[in-house]
């Protein structure tokens, strides 16, 4: 009797043994193993917004870095500082800014076989193109051959064509200052000593008034082409705004701060994709 109790209690574990097995997957002899699903691919990221900013002609805003000037027009100065992040663009509409010398229209056009007029359709268009440092007569401390010592915009259209009609407005809160005199020159001082210097405006009708304290935005006057030389006679110049930009400068620890222009190039790119941005 306990023979036969041992003989069933082996065989009932051997059974329990057996059910608890997992049960191999059934394949049809002579298939090929089951492929695996691919991985999903990740979609590409979406490109930047400010790849497309478009002005309110559709066209879509680029520019060249900066001190990356027009062959044969200069040295540049690849000053990347966005020295005043919260201005607002200097004009009201579109603009361009790039070369007056060295483009069409310009006396130095020819060396980079530009010899059409200031109107040529290229001139109003981008990429955007620094013009800080191009060569000039006039010493400055940013530029070790001396050079232009701001950035040249032009206004949303040619304005032969238009007449002066686009607006140049004041960047940031400040008084109008050294007006009284001025023969193409209209300056902007803020509370904290930054100076913004606006010329070739139509001087004859100009919005503001010497010592007058102006807003953000403001209107100042429209884009010209007054120009005099240093005996105050009157020469030519293309239609455009040249800005430019003083503040308390130091290119090292070591070197005491001087009042001077800085380049402007970058604090406009920001200020412009800023104005786009709004306006979409």
């Amino acid at each position: 009797m306990k023979l036969d109790l041992r003989y069933m209690l082996a065989g009932l574990i051997a059974f329990l043994s057996a059910c608890t097995q997992e049960e191999p997957a059934s394949e049809t002899p002579g298939d090929p193993p089951a492929e695996e699903e691919p991985a999903e691919e990740e979609p590409l990221p979406e490109p930047e917004d400010d790849d497309f900013l478009q002005d309110n002609e559709g066209r879509v805003f680029s520019y060249v870095p900066a001190g990356d000037l027009l062959p044969s027009s200069g040295p540049g100065h690849s000053d990347t500082t966005i020295y005043r992040p919260d201005i607002t663009f200097p004009l009201e509409d579109a603009a361009f800014l790039n070369s007056q010398v060295y483009r069409h229209g310009g006396s130095n056009g020819g060396l980079n076989g530009m010899t059409e007029g200031q109107c040529h359709p290229s001139n109003y268009d981008y990429p955007w193109q620094d013009t800080f440092c191009e060569s000039r007569s006039r010493e400055q401390i940013m530029c070790p051959t001396g050079g232009h010592e701001g950035v040249d915009i032009r206004a949303g259209s040619c304005i032969p064509e238009t007449g002066a009609v686009h607006w140049a407005v004041a960047v940031e809160d400040g008084r109008i200052v050294g007006l009284e005199g001025s023969k193409y020159t209209v300056k902007l001082q803020t509370s904290d000593g930054t100076l913004y210097r606006y010329m070739h405006l139509k001087m004859d009708q100009l919005a503001v008034g010497d010592g007058e304290f102006v807003t953000k935005g403001q209107r100042i006057g429209k884009v010209s082409n007054d120009f005099f030389n240093s005996a105050g006679d009157p020469v030519p110049t293309t239609f455009h705004l040249h800005f430019e930009m003083y503040q308390n400068y130091a290119p090292d620890e070591e070197t005491d701060p001087i009042f001077d222009q800085v380049s402007p190039y970058m604090t406009l790119v920001n200020a412009y994709e800023k104005k786009l941005r709004a306006a979409e």
